[in-house]
């Protein structure tokens, strides 16, 4: 056998392509793997959380969220109203709501771990009937319902714990704050569900759902009034404002319910309710529930900034 030694063809080992676009080609493949585990894991999270019973859900409320401002008059009023709700939302009878009152002025409402419900002073003062009231309650009720709050806690766990391995030990210290119970961000199939379950108690207690999207008409002035923009779409996880009036108007028609029904008005004392609240809340201090000033997008929960 006769040695050879053929000569190597000229730029074998050199791509015409530059070395950054194969590197952003990477970097790309890399954060779109690492976007699609976090989504699959958070949503296994969440599936698994629901799996928890309620009544070890309740244990892991945190007490310091729960600090009530609301006079004995005012807790009941809306305790008589979160009771109506349980009944015409068919909730199961384990599964007992406790409505809060915070006498600050942030305009926010949103539902925690539990069966609690926390209502804010500044966003109780805006609502023009008691149909936009039930609303508001039945929506954070729904979330309640449908166990929303622990599948978020599940979905954040999971998260926090895939950032965890690929950046450095997961620093799990933090799910025993306050923040995790409350900064939970629902999705947008969690929101329009939550609607549509309000939507449907509303009908029951009512006869009608006139005056539900008088809830989202206040949410969308004050904004307007605070100057804040919604996000796009494509860049919110919860539905737009006029999307929600629209969804409700749709199905209003759909299941043939009136929306043009006299609405209730709310109780003579409940703007003196809620001066009460404010004083208690005053004399109290600031509190360590979470909110902000100005929270112009209903959020799931809760209201906050997109």
């Amino acid at each position: 056998m006769k040695y050879r030694n053929p000569q190597i063809p000229e730029g074998i080992n050199v791509t015409d392509r530059h070395p950054l676009r194969e590197l952003l080609v990477l970097v790309g493949g890399a954060l779109l793997l690492i976007v699609l585990l976090s989504w699959l894991l958070g949503q296994f999270g969440g599936r698994i959380a629901r799996l928890l019973p309620f009544e070890d859900e309740v244990a892991l409320v945190p007490q310091s969220l729960l600090r009530d401002d609301a006079g004995p008059e005012l807790q009941a009023y809306l305790g008589q109203l979160s009771d109506r709700l349980g009944v015409a939302m068919a909730l199961p009878s384990d599964m007992r709501i406790h409505v809060h009152v915070n006498g600050g002025e942030t305009f926010n409402a949103f539902a925690t771990l539990g069966g609690n419900v926390l209502l804010y002073r500044g966003l109780l003062q805006s609502l023009p009937h008691e149909n936009a009231l039930v609303m508001l309650l039945a929506h954070e009720m729904a979330h309640v319902e449908h166990r929303d709050p622990i599948a978020g806690i599940g979905h954040g766990v999971a998260v926090q714990l895939l950032a965890g391995v690929l950046f450095g030990n997961p620093d799990l210290a933090v799910l025993g704050s306050a923040g995790i119970y409350t900064q939970l961000h629902f999705t947008r199939d969690m929101e329009s569900e939550a609607d549509a379950e309000a939507l449907a108690a509303l009908q029951r207690m009512y006869g009608h759902v006139g005056g539900a999207d008088a809830l989202f008409q206040v949410i969308q002035a004050r904004r307007d009034a605070a100057g804040h923009a919604e996000v796009p779409a494509i860049f919110s996880s919860h539905p737009l404002d006029q999307q929600r009036i629209d969804a409700i108007a749709a199905l209003a028609n759909r299941n043939g319910w009136s929306r043009t029904g006299e609405t209730t008005p709310l109780p003579a004392e409940f703007g003196s309710w809620l001066e009460e609240a404010g004083a208690r809340a005053a004399r109290a201090g600031p509190t360590v529930m979470p909110g902000l000033p100005i929270s112009p997008a209903f959020r799931v929960g809760h209201l906050r900034p997109d």
